[in-house]
């Protein structure tokens, strides 16, 4: 494979605050490449350091729910309505737990009583339980069950339906079927201090620094903190099947039919280069991440940057502009990370 320079080159330009983690995985092998324009000097290895992987928490969430099917504790055929004994709503007698893991639940991306402007630092953190419950006492999304449409709130949904099953935080969830067992000994909702020391700032596309996210209820669809070395190690034990929850994940590959389309819990599927992939990306205000893998050949890779790729808002604009009048120079442009992580995947591919 070319150098690995090559492929982040037009990605790193113009980020001074940038941390770009890369794990390369080859069967058992894990390599670590980083990338750093941040001059403050840190005594944390790059493989440690912590960042929000966001919406690939979407495939923990769903591995959990595997995991407890595997239990016996609940089915992915669950009617959501039997998780909700309170809300009196036909319409959640009609869909599952594997729609909400699938995206085809006909549930809108997020609720309609969420005001994302209501604080826009951290959008999520104001949304409570009771909102949730009043939405769902009324929401009717029946023609839309089948068809496939990204929801953050589906997801959302799952992970607190998940916790009042088990009785646990989503953390010990995590740990007692997940991160303990693959020995990912980084990953987590809520940090410790000696975690927190070594997490991030996230920064927008425009260089600016942003707080970060509490997702709340939401935490099960993009809460999650994460290592380059835990998800590399994630994404090894995709690859392998000796491994404590090698089952569990292998449920994980296999495409359900739901209407005119096979969908995953939890993954993305796609082709490159004839070979199967399944992979998930993740944004917040401050963060983009993004993993690949393809079981044949058992390759993969992950990508974990404290930079955002969301579009500017507005201030972010004016200060852009501020400085392109200043130094004459084009402001940099949000670019996901995901095209990146896509071309490494294809040079691996190709030398395999």
């Amino acid at each position: 494979m070319q150098n690995i320079h090559n492929f982040v080159s037009d990605y790193t330009k113009d980020k001074k605050h940038l941390h770009l983690a890369i794990g390369i995985i080859r069967g058992n092998d894990i390599e670590y490449f980083s990338f750093s324009h941040d001059k403050k000097k840190s005594i944390v290895p790059p493989e440690h350091r912590l960042f929000e992987i966001g919406s690939i928490t979407k495939v923990f969430t769903s591995i959990l729910l595997l995991a407890m099917e595997e239990e016996n504790v609940l089915s992915t055929d669950d009617v959501v309505g039997k998780f909700l004994p309170s809300v009196k709503n036909d319409y959640l007698n009609k869909i599952t737990l594997k729609n909400l893991a699938t995206h085809t639940s006909g549930l809108p991306i997020l609720a309609t009583n969420h005001n994302m402007a209501k604080k826009r630092s951290d959008p999520y953190s104001m949304y409570t339980e009771e909102d949730l419950s009043s939405f769902l006492d009324t929401a009717d999304f029946t023609d839309g069950i089948g068809s496939f449409a990204y929801s953050n709130l589906a997801v959302g949904l799952l992970g607190n339906i998940l916790c009042k099953v088990s009785g646990s935080t989503y953390d010990e969830m995590l740990k007692r079927y997940i991160t303990e067992p693959l020995q990912m000994k980084e990953t987590a909702i809520l940090l410790n201090s000696e975690q927190d020391s070594r997490f991030l700032n996230g920064h927008a596309s425009t260089g600016r620094r942003v707080p970060h996210w509490n997702l709340a209820i939401h935490e099960g669809a993009g809460g999650i903190k994460s290592s380059i070395r835990d998800m590399s190690l994630l994404v090894q034990a995709n690859l392998n099947d000796d491994h404590p929850i090698a089952s569990i994940l292998a449920k994980s590959h296999l495409p359900n039919t739901i209407g005119n389309a096979n969908l995953y819990f939890g993954w993305a599927g796609d082709n490159i280069q004839d070979k199967e992939i399944l992979w998930h990306n993740g944004g917040s205000a401050g963060f983009n991440s993004f993993l690949a893998f393809n079981k044949e050949l058992r390759v993969g890779v992950v990508l974990l940057s404290n930079y955002s790729f969301f579009s500017n808002v507005l201030i972010d604009h004016y200060v852009a502009q501020l400085k392109k009048w200043i130094t004459r120079k084009e402001p940099a442009q949000a670019m996901m990370i995901d095209s990146v992580g896509i071309e490494i995947l294809e040079a691996m591919l190709s030398s395999e």
